[in-house]
């Protein structure tokens, strides 16, 4: 693993915009610096940034097998518009072959949703950065999604590959993300204009209504009571689950 001072790092990083963040993880890291994509308008505005600076790093994106067409329609987008080398995985079922050994959509039950997560996102894209020797994966988090992120720093390690995230728009507002977007018109999740504040797999995302909290439309059909129930995939080791 590259030996960084996360401290110093960090200090630095805070006096950074977003593109001076991105070029420090590309010319640090080099062609071991990839971009894991969720196709949201966070990861279309680190797609750009990708664009803007000549990237030929990999930017990863996981089809579970359960996306809104929209999403994959999006991803290819990005590759004919800006010609980004997005790179696809897969989880090593299919959802067939996913029911039938586990006799059940896992994804119905709260017991079987984190499995189902990690059969479908995390394992591929663990798999990708051991298998690759990746030692670090840009991502969009930001502090103000509260939860965990909200004490995350730019720069932090993650030890299921023995590398780092750094998520360069970690300290930026929704309002800082939609100005970006716009001022140089980058393709956006057109779910996003239909109430989906958050968006994954097609059966476990619904809008939210007016009042709801951004991610109430991720799992709804596992909340009995409107609250409890899963809040992440954990695809980021920073968000609790350590998968």
């Amino acid at each position: 693993m590259f030996d960084i001072d996360l401290e110093k790092t960090n200090q630095m990083l805070a006096e950074q915009d977003v593109i001076e963040r991105v070029a420090y993880g590309i010319k640090t890291f080099g062609s071991d610096a990839v971009l894991l994509s969720s196709m949201q308008k966070t990861a279309s505005l680190l797609m750009h940034c990708f664009y803007r600076l000549g990237a030929e790093n990999d930017i990863l994106f996981v089809d579970t097998g359960f996306h809104f067409h929209e999403t994959l329609n999006l991803r290819d987008d990005f590759m004919r518009r800006y010609r980004l080398n997005i790179v696809t995985l897969y989880p090593e079922l299919t959802p067939e072959q996913q029911e039938e050994k586990y006799t059940c959509k896992l994804y119905k039950t709260e017991q079987g949703q984190p499995t189902c997560c990690k059969l479908r996102k995390s394992d591929p894209f663990i798999r990708y950065m051991n298998d690759q020797n990746k030692s670090l994966a840009f991502g969009g988090l930001r502090r103000e999604e509260g939860n965990a992120r909200a004490n995350l720093d730019i720069l932090s390690i993650d030890p299921r590959f023995g590398g780092y995230r750094l998520n360069p728009i970690l300290d930026w507002t929704e309002e800082m993300v939609d100005n970006y977007l716009e001022k140089h018109e980058v393709p956006i999740h057109p779910l996003h204009a239909e109430s989906y504040p958050s968006i994954g797999c097609q059966c476990c995302t619904t809008a939210v209504a007016p009042g709801e909290e951004e991610r109430a439309g991720r799992w709804r059909h596992l909340r009995d009571d409107g609250k409890s129930g899963p809040v992440y995939c954990d695809i980021n080791f920073s968000d609790g689950g350590g998968i």
